[in-house]
Formats: C-alpha cells, sequence, structure tokens
C-alpha cells in the first residue's frame, strides 16, 4: 500500500541553456575531427613542368646491316645530353651513345647508329631514348634471322 509521503517525485528538467550547451559541446568534437589537415586542401593550381618531347617521325629501323635510331625532338626545355641505350635481345645493355641538343634543335632530327663492334643477332632489339635523366621513349624493332638459317 502506499502511505501519503510516498508520492512519486517530479522529474528534474535540465533547463535549456545547459541542454544548448552540451548539443554544442557535442557538436564541435563530432566536427573537429572532419577538419583536412592542411590548408588548402587542393591546391587551386600547380606549375606544369616543361618536358622534352619526341615527335612522331621517331623511329628505330634496321637499315644496312645495322640498327639506326632517328629522333625528332618536339621540345626541349633546356640543353643536355640526349642519351641512347641499345639493348639487344637477351636483355643486356649491348651500348649506349649520347648528342647533346639544345632548344635550337627542335624540328631537327638526330640519326645515332648502334656501334659498329656491337654484333647484331636476330631477334627483339630496343633502344630507350633519354634527357636529363627523364626516359622519353622506348623503341623495339624484330632483327630478322640472316636467309638460310633456323631448322631445316
Amino acid at each position: 500500500m502506499r502511505r501519503p509521503c510516498d508520492r512519486p517525485r517530479p522529474l528534474r528538467v535540465v533547463p535549456a541553456a545547459v541542454l544548448a550547451v552540451l548539443v554544442v559541446a557535442a557538436l564541435a568534437g563530432v566536427l573537429a575531427g572532419c577538419r583536412p589537415l592542411y590548408i588548402p586542401p587542393v591546391p587551386k593550381s600547380l606549375p606544369t613542368p616543361a618536358v622534352a618531347q619526341l615527335g612522331d617521325a621517331s623511329s628505330l629501323v634496321v637499315a644496312h646491316g645495322t640498327l639506326a635510331l632517328h629522333l625528332v625532338l618536339t621540345a626541349i626545355p633546356e640543353a643536355g645530353w640526349l642519351a641512347v641505350q641499345w639493348f639487344a635481345p637477351d636483355d643486356t645493355e649491348a651500348a649506349s651513345d649520347s648528342v647533346w641538343v639544345a632548344p635550337a634543335d627542335v624540328g631537327q632530327g638526330r640519326t645515332l647508329l648502334l656501334p659498329a663492334r656491337v654484333t647484331l643477332s636476330a631477334g627483339e632489339w630496343r633502344a630507350v631514348a633519354s634527357l636529363r635523366g627523364q626516359v622519353l621513349r622506348q623503341f623495339r624493332v624484330e632483327v630478322p634471322s640472316p636467309a638460310g638459317a633456323g631448322a631445316p
């Protein structure tokens, strides 16, 4: 049985100001984790570095019993050594060569030949052209077996 002094206690009402402060503090804590770690999060624009480029007329061909690499530079940002590494069918470096190029050489063709000391064998040969440590392009050509060679 209930006694008269055992009446239920009224619920305690939290003042609206305290409740508002708690909500703002909780939102601030949650939103603080969404901030970027650096400012600005995305740069407006980055400068595009000027790079050397080879034209479409550049090619590697078998000519007169040797390899001929014809290079046409369409862009040269600064002067430097244009290096070429020649790779044999067994993927070893057979030779290397270089030629000095400058911005004034844009559009002019340069032809580099596989050195005469290197024996040209049948298989896939590659030439890699680079300028100032940046690879410009890799070329490949299939050197056919000599006529009459091979299995009967």
